[in-house]
Parts: structure tokens; C-alpha cells; sequence
């Protein structure tokens, strides 16, 4: 994880310093909505639930965003004898790659390919069941069509992090699950 970590810090020190610095960086702000599904070893403790959050970018050029995310998932564990209400917590930072192609009347297709690191934190309702905070990474492909300021956007994203059980004595361990996300951004110019 320590790796992933520091390839993804390199990966944004790189960014900054190839981007030339002349243009300035244009804002965006970016809303979605979608769905979390766990799995693997996941699938057996969470069910899949509904996914919203929120994006800050920054356009270092036509090419390259810096970004931060932040998601909710109201979700359901499927630990036996526990409240089952859990909310998850997603925060990352990230860089996104990829060309711009230029259609007709002022419109942009964006594809994208990205990759971040941050956290995620769990908040069981369950009393029985310790919240729990831990290391996450994540590799992603989307699409924007841009039309004027405002885009329609499409992301997916394998999210690997590890995962520390909320019953006490029981080892962490790296797990994986999908995020699919349809959302609207604001270019501010």
C-alpha cells in the first residue's frame, strides 16, 4: 500500500511540474451519483447500496485534472445479529489523463483514464461494532461530454483498500470493491 501511495504522490509532483505552469489551472466542480458494489471477500459482508458525492478539479491543461472526491454509501452489512446500517466514507485525491477531441459546436468528448489515493472510513450504527478508518486506493476510466460549461460525466472505478473488521481480533485485510458514477461538472471560466 506504502507503494501505491508514493507512486500516486510522484504521479501528482509530475503532474505540476509537466504542466508547464503557464496556463492557469481552470475549476470544476463536480456532483454524482451511482452505485457501490463490494466484491470478492466483500460481497460476503456488504450489500450493494446507492452512492452520491462530490468533486473539486482542477484543469492543469487539456489533458490533465487534479482532483478530490469525497462519497457517501448508505449501506447494509450482512454481519449476523447487528443493526445493518452503515455509512461509508470515501475521500481521495487523484490525477485524471486523457485527450480532448473537439465536436461540433463548441463541444468536447473527454475520455479519461485516473488514479488517486486517500481513505475510507466506516460509521456502523451497530453499537456492538467498532467504526473503522483505513488507507484506500484507486484506479479509474470514464467519460465527459462537455457542452459550454457543463458536462455529462460517466466513471468507474475499482477501489482496493484495506479493510479492518469492526469485531475486534480479527486482522485487516486489502479488499476491493466497484464504484459506477453518472454525474454532472461545472467548468468555472
Amino acid at each position: 500500500m506504502k507503494r501505491i501511495v508514493m507512486a500516486a504522490g510522484w504521479l501528482a509532483v509530475g503532474a505540476f511540474a509537466l504542466s508547464g505552469q503557464e496556463p492557469r489551472p481552470k475549476e470544476e466542480l463536480r456532483s454524482f451519483a451511482g452505485a457501490f458494489v463490494p466484491t470478492g471477500g466483500q460481497r460476503a459482508l456488504f450489500k450493494s447500496a446507492a452512492m452520491v458525492g462530490a468533486q473539486g478539479a482542477l484543469e492543469i491543461d487539456e489533458t490533465m485534472h487534479m482532483v478530490g472526491t469525497f462519497a457517501w454509501v448508505p449501506a447494509h452489512t450482512k454481519y449476523p445479529g447487528a443493526d445493518e446500517n452503515v455509512s461509508i466514507f470515501t475521500f481521495d485525491l487523484g490525477v485524471e489523463i486523457g485527450p480532448t477531441r473537439p465536436l461540433a459546436n463548441g463541444r468536447a468528448f473527454k475520455p479519461f483514464f485516473g488514479l488517486g489515493v486517500g481513505g475510507r472510513s466506516y460509521n456502523f450504527k451497530a453499537t456492538t461494532l467498532s467504526d473503522r478508518t483505513c488507507a484506500a486506493a484507486y484506479g479509474s476510466l470514464g467519460s465527459e461530454l462537455q457542452i459550454a460549461r457543463i458536462a455529462l460525466r460517466l466513471e468507474a472505478r475499482e477501489n482496493m483498500y484495506c479493510y479492518k473488521s469492526p469485531i475486534v481480533g480479527i486482522e485487516s485485510v486489502t479488499r476491493y470493491d466497484l464504484g459506477l458514477a453518472f454525474g454532472l461538472a461545472y467548468h468555472f471560466r
